[in-house]
């Protein structure tokens, strides 16, 4: 019998995966973890029909996670706090995807069982990226951009899944998801405008995602997964068909009432920096192992364009009105950057703008350098060469060890080399050649002494619990010293900033219960 607990089932992901599970009849028993609201009372009936034990419960209680995991081959765990929700409720966020995580795999090895734990994680824990390093690899700086306790709250969350007696886990780094309810969850806040307008962003369709569970949890059933498979981290993305930037995001978008970004927007309405966005140069691998592809970005506006027909009625109103009426009101929320503008929240408007005089030389579109159009600050690009993988080695970041080698012959030396091109030092004096999952001490430029497995700093991209697993965030003062991060930071971060973001510049007592 195949046995699977799901949650997160009554998001965009998750709803997915249990479609696709149900409809593939891989699963002899499937279990789902619910929230107690309305919402999932009326799905946990039609879950019931289709023969789906529910359970309601808390993640962040022990004792509901220990009573979902029970019995269970498979945990998929999709269920997480997401902005802007969690842009508003940090210590729910907080809650639900670190400590909820962390009762998940304590329940799992407290049972004793040989489950295997599927981790979602995030694109966000990469932070942001720009057209001087679009490109990006598991194994990369992990960086959450100021502020984004989401993106923190999940790197926690995967740091404590891969540090952990799990026999058999998996970290899969969820790239933005193409869903339903797009438009709908991103109309009525701010964070719309937080999306980098040149930001390199690598989408996958929600129906994907929910086929890549199905196939992961049939192909591990049916031995077509080798062990090698498990203790990884791999990114999810929709590949060539899926890679944009967030212009051609949010132009796609409005462009169902027949609308061009620029009779609805003005330049200085987004961020232009400290928003996550990547392209993948190993999204492939994923893909390789589980074939769940078969959607691209132009297919999913298409949809789009079906599912609400009546946006087509748009056509017929004068741009000038559907900006002033829909968008620009959205421009004075709270989580929006013409807010913090406005209102001289300067923790925000250094870390999205670089302050406030950068916000005022950007301009309007006349001038707005736009990436799409082959143009930079620097001067013009080629913006189809620039996307095209088959260029991104000149983009590789380096990893500050020889990744020619055979994961087999890695040794000590490896280990040294990586602390030193992070700015710290190995402690441990001995290791045993080729084995990437026994912990070993480390000490990070700011004297912070931690263990980590060589597989988390070498493969995965963590670094030290002191300084990058906190809601505080001091990349500037850190990149200084630590040529790793550095690689990525001062593409977009001046080598003259040198600045702390705590939760909020308001709110610097602000702390996180564990």
């Amino acid at each position: 019998m195949t046995k699977v607990l799901l949650t997160g089932t009554s998001g965009a992901m998750g709803s997915e995966a249990i479609k696709s599970i149900v409809a593939s009849g891989i699963a002899d028993k499937i279990r789902v973890l619910l929230r107690d609201k309305p919402s999932n009372r009326r799905l946990a009936k039609k879950f019931r029909k289709q023969d789906i034990e529910v359970i309601f419960g808390d993640l962040a209680n022990y004792e509901d996670c220990l009573k979902s995991v029970k019995d269970m081959d498979y945990v998929l765990h999709m269920a997480a706090i997401i902005s802007p929700i969690a842009d508003h409720n940090k210590q729910n966020t907080h809650n639900s995807n670190f400590v909820g995580t962390k009762n998940l795999v304590d329940s799992i090895i407290e049972l004793g069982q040989h489950t295997k734990f599927v981790h979602t994680s995030t694109v966000a824990v990469y932070g942001g990226r720009n057209y001087l390093a679009p490109w990006g690899r598991v194994g990369d700086p992990l960086m959450p951009s100021a502020y984004d306790c989401y993106a923190m709250s999940k790197l926690m969350a995967e740091r404590y899944v891969i540090d952990s007696e799990l026999e058999n886990w998996v970290v899969i780094r969820q790239t933005a998801v193409l869903h339903n309810k797009l438009f709908t969850n991103n109309l009525g806040d701010g964070l719309m405008y937080h999306t980098n307008l040149n930001g390199p962003l690598e989408w996958v369709t929600a129906h994907d995602s929910g086929v890549l569970m199905e196939h992961l949890v049939e192909y591990d059933a049916e031995g077509k997964l080798d062990s090698d498979f498990w203790r990884k981290c791999y990114n999810i993305g929709g590949g060539d068909t899926c890679r944009v930037t967030g212009y051609q995001t949010l132009n796609d978008g409005f462009g169902l009432c027949g609308a061009k970004l620029e009779q609805l927007f003005k330049p200085n309405w987004s961020a232009i920096r400290n928003f996550h966005g990547i392209w993948f140069t190993d999204s492939d691998k994923l893909e390789d192992y589980l074939h769940f592809r078969s959607e691209s970005f132009d297919d999913y506006w298409k949809q789009m364009a079906k599912r609400y027909w009546y946006f087509a009625f748009g056509r017929l109103v004068p741009k000038k009105l559907i900006s002033k009426l829909v968008l620009e009101p959205l421009t004075h929320d709270t989580n929006a950057p013409r807010y913090w503008v406005e209102h001289n929240i300067e923790g925000r408007v250094n870390a999205f703008f670089g302050g406030r005089e950068e916000y005022d030389k950007i301009g309007d579109w006349d001038t707005f350098p736009l990436l799409v159009h082959g143009k930079t600050p620097e001067g013009d690009i080629d913006y189809n060469a620039l996307k095209d993988i088959n260029n991104s080695d000149k983009y590789k970041l380096n990893h500050g060890f020889d990744e020619t080698k055979p994961v087999c012959e890695l040794d000590i030396n490896d280990m040294i080399a990586a602390a030193t091109f992070r700015g710290g030092k190995l402690i441990s004096t001995t290791m045993q050649k080729g084995d990437m999952y026994t912990k070993l001490e480390w000490e990070c430029s700011e004297g912070h002494r931690f263990f980590a497995s060589p597989y988390a700093v070498l493969f995965a991209g963590h670094w030290c619990n002191e300084c990058c697993l906190k809601y505080h965030w001091n990349w500037d003062k850190l990149a200084r010293n630590n040529p790793f991060f550095a690689q990525v930071h001062y593409n977009m971060f001046g080598k003259d900033e040198l600045r702390e973001y705590p939760y909020s510049e308001h709110e610097d007592d602000f702390i996180i219960k564990d």
